[in-house]
């Protein structure tokens, strides 16, 4: 295996995968900002629900990519299935919180921007495309 190649594809991997990441945080700043104009609760709560999709999957990816060169294939599998493990956790803690402490709270904006995110992250994947 020609050593300069190595990670060659994990870097393009990890630089469309934090673009996206980019852009979904565009899409919710905006979002957000554009309904605050109309109704503050919605505003927050689409906000939160944006960040508890978000900051797991920032946690995910920078778990998934982290450098480390020849590790072998059963490790690096074992490490994507504990980064998910947590990154469900972290939003299952999140959810939890956001319930709890946060009065009044729109659910369906909370859903609604968790949703839009998700299935931007399902187009945003296929269309981003980066440097080789």
């Amino acid at each position: 295996m020609n050593p300069n190649l190595i990670g060659k594809r994990s870097d393009r991997a990890k630089a469309r995968y934090f673009k996206v990441l980019k852009y979904q945080l565009g899409i919710l700043l905006v979002l957000s900002a554009v309904v605050v104009v109309i109704d503050f609760v919605a505003a927050y709560s689409m906000l939160i629900g944006g960040l508890i999709y978000l900051i797991p999957n920032t946690y995910f990816a920078n778990k998934h990519f982290k450098k480390q060169i020849e590790r072998s294939a059963q490790r690096t599998l074992a490490e994507l299935y504990a980064s998910q493990i947590w990154k469900v956790a972290l939003m299952v803690i999140s959810f939890s919180l956001a319930f709890m402490l946060v009065k009044p709270i729109s659910v369906f904006s909370l859903f609604a921007m968790l949703i839009l995110l998700q299935v931007s992250y399902l187009i945003l994947q296929f269309s981003v495309k980066t440097d080789s």
